[in-house]
C-alpha cells in the first residue's frame, strides 16, 4: 500500500521486543497461508476461506492493499529472533481497518500464531498501535479520537484482551456479520440459526477514546513494559 493511497504512511512500529512492519506479499504470505492451514485460526474471524498462497492474495489481499483506510502488518519477534537466531520470528497479524480520516476513527485487528501466543507479543504488538494511532500528532502519533475493537461474541479470549489493554466493552452488535468459515452447513443452522453455510456473527465491540488516553496510556505502557 502505497502513502498516496491512505491518508499517513504506512511505517515501521516498533520497540526493543517486536516490530511491526507493513505487509509483504512476497515474504510474508507464505508463513501467514500455513498458518492459517495448519492451525485452527479463522474460527472467530471473517477472513475468506483460502488454500493456497494465490487463493490468499486474490481474495484477501488483493482488495485490502489499495483501499484507503485498510493496511495490514506482520508482527516481527525481535526478542525471539535475537535467541534463535533468526533473521526474524513472523509472530501474526495486526491490522488497521475502516480507518476514517473525517470521524478521526480506526479498528484494529490482531491475529497471532500460535507459537507467539501468551508471550509478549500481542500486548506489545496492540500497545504500539494505540500510542500510534491516539498519541497526538506532536509525539509522533495519528491523533486519532476512537480506536475501536470488534470480535466474535462468543471469542472469550479476545474480550479478555480488549479489557487488559484498556479497551471500554460498550455492548453486543447482534448478527452484525456473516461469514463462511469453518463448520458445516448443519452446525452453522443448528448453532446460529442460519441457512445454509452463512454463519451469523454477535460480535462484541469495545473502544478507547482520546478524552481518556491520557489516563490509560501510561497502564498500556506498563504492561508492554513488563517481563513476561
Amino acid at each position: 500500500m502505497s502513502a498516496g493511497e491512505f491518508y499517513y504512511e504506512q511505517k515501521i512500529l516498533e520497540n526493543d521486543l517486536i516490530s511491526l512492519v507493513p505487509f509483504d506479499q512476497d515474504i510474508h504470505t507464505s508463513k501467514l497461508v500455513h498458518e492459517v492451514k495448519t492451525h485452527d485460526l479463522l474460527k472467530f474471524i471473517p477472513f475468506p476461506k483460502f488454500e493456497s498462497n494465490e487463493e490468499f492474495i486474490k481474495s484477501f489481499w488483493a482488495p485490502v492493499r489499495d483501499a484507503p483506510g485498510e493496511c495490514l502488518y506482520a508482527i516481527i519477534d525481535k526478542a525471539t529472533a535475537r535467541v534463535s537466531g533468526e533473521s526474524d520470528a513472523y509472530a501474526g497479524t495486526m491490522a488497521l481497518t475502516a480507518t476514517s480520516k473525517e470521524n478521526a476513527a480506526t479498528e484494529i485487528g490482531i491475529m497471532i500464531f500460535p507459537a507467539f501466543q501468551r508471550t509478549h507479543v500481542a500486548t506489545n504488538a496492540v500497545g504500539l498501535l494505540l500510542k500510534y494511532t491516539l498519541d497526538p500528532p506532536p509525539a509522533g502519533g495519528l491523533g486519532l479520537r476512537r480506536v475501536e475493537w470488534k470480535c466474535h461474541s462468543e471469542n472469550a479470549g479476545s474480550r479478555r484482551a480488549a479489557l487488559r489493554m484498556g479497551f471500554e466493552f460498550e455492548g453486543i452488535a447482534r448478527w452484525h456479520r456473516a461469514f463462511t468459515l469453518g463448520d458445516s452447513a448443519e452446525e452453522l443452522e443448528k448453532r446460529n440459526g442460519t441457512k445454509g453455510e452463512l454463519r451469523g456473527r454477535h460480535t462484541a465491540i469495545f473502544a478507547i477514546t482520546w478524552d481518556e488516553w491520557d489516563e490509560k496510556r501510561p497502564k498500556v505502557v506498563a504492561l508492554m513494559e513488563r517481563k513476561h
